[in-house]
């Protein structure tokens, strides 16, 4: 191989492995943001699935199963329906499975002893009566512990005692007390009819997440959390955008350099050519070189194709991006693949690509020989 080859070789290995290499490891080692249903909520860090994700991808206690829901099991509640996550705020709405909250705190089923949250609300002191049906209106009622023939309602402590006597004074039915329980205001205000709010101090990852920077653990046996891209990047650019700087910087410098390095080794060439003795009989031929142009378009069709599923069964989990247009694959996307590396991309990207080039774009692997059209020999 000639001396420029092998340099011009050593120059694009540098440049790939230090504006590619370390993004490389850093996707690998990030995990992929998961849905349990395709219009479920996004999981993402300190969150985890069960099952799905090993555990260096979240938080400890912050661990999640899929049962055609997202669920967050308490240790000693059970469990609970992810309705929303905050991991700006940091706050967490729980939904009961059975839709009835109030029978949760009536019978102390909500504590949070042993896990990494927190009641987003300070708890106050409730009291849940028995009325019958015309002691209370409609809208006081709780449907889920309520029947036609009595209603239960939900009151302060202190006022408790006051409603039983005015309904004592009124009327011979009573609205008697089942029990006291500590409820979050915000509950009591809707009835408790709307979701339960738990936040979480630990890990704090908000202003990570407030300049658009997934937190992530250090290493797999730390429990301290870092903001991975924050001290390599511009403060508040997202990794997409970071990207695009490299590429858009690196190209171009990467041009420069195999071009220099082309002059220069013209250049000292030049005075070697001189000095060499042109013999009349014996023609210096050089061997032909085959420059390698794109593919036909039936070529680039038989390469293999994959059409994502709702899903998203990619066929390496990692490989999440395409390397061309750096955006993430999505549902009911179509991937091409060459069939020499197995490297994926959106096939809409590739397609162009293997028009004017016959390698692949990670790999730079060149396809068969006899696929190639339009090669050049050059003398």
């Amino acid at each position: 191989m000639a001396p420029l080859a092998i340099f011009t070789i050593s120059l694009c290995c540098c440049f790939f492995f230090f504006f590619f290499f370390p993004h490389k490891v850093a996707s690998a080692t990030n995990c992929v943001e998961s849905t349990c249903t395709l219009a479920g909520e996004r999981i993402r860090f300190p969150f985890w699935l069960r099952n799905l994700q090993p555990s260096s991808c979240g938080y400890q206690g912050f661990d999640l199963s899929c049962n055609n829901q997202t669920i967050l099991t308490l240790p000693s509640s059970g469990d609970f329906f992810v309705k929303t996550i905050s991991y700006r705020d940091q706050i967490v709405w729980l939904k009961d499975p059975d839709n009835c909250l109030p029978k949760r705190f009536l019978d102390d089923d909500v504590s949070l002893q042993g896990t990494p949250f927190l009641f987003a609300q300070d708890l106050e002191t409730y009291t849940f009566l028995n009325c019958s049906a015309s002691q209370a209106t409609e809208s006081s009622a709780i449907p889920c512990l309520s029947s036609d023939s009595y209603d239960v309602i939900v009151v302060s402590s202190g006022w408790s005692t006051s409603f039983s006597t005015a309904n004592h004074a009124s009327s011979s039915s009573l609205c008697s007390v089942i029990s006291t329980a500590l409820v979050p205001p915000s509950l009591v205000e809707g009835y408790l009819s709307s979701s339960l709010q738990l936040a979480w101090s630990v890990p704090d990852c908000g202003s990570c997440e407030a300049n658009g920077i997934i937190c992530e653990l250090e290493n797999a046996t730390s429990s301290q959390t870092i903001c991975p891209h924050s001290k390599s990047g511009p403060s508040g650019l997202s990794s997409a955008a970071q990207k695009g700087i490299i590429l858009g910087v690196g190209i171009p410098a990467l041009f420069c350099v195999i071009g220099l390095s082309f002059y220069f080794h013209n250049r000292m060439r030049a005075p070697d050519q001189l000095r060499q003795p042109v013999s009349a009989d014996v023609p210096n031929r050089q061997p032909p070189v085959l420059a390698i142009s794109g593919l036909d378009g039936p070529t680039i069709e038989s390469y293999p194709t994959t059409e994502l599923g709702e899903t998203w069964e990619l066929p390496y989990p990692n490989d999440n991006t395409c390397p061309i247009c750096l955006a993430e694959y999505q549902a009911k996307e179509t991937l091409r693949a060459m069939p020499e590396c197995n490297h994926h991309f959106h096939a809409s990207c590739i397609d162009e690509w293997l028009k004017m080039n016959a390698t692949c774009p990670l790999c730079r692997n060149p396809p068969e020989a006899s696929k190639i059209i339009n090669p050049v020999i050059e003398a």
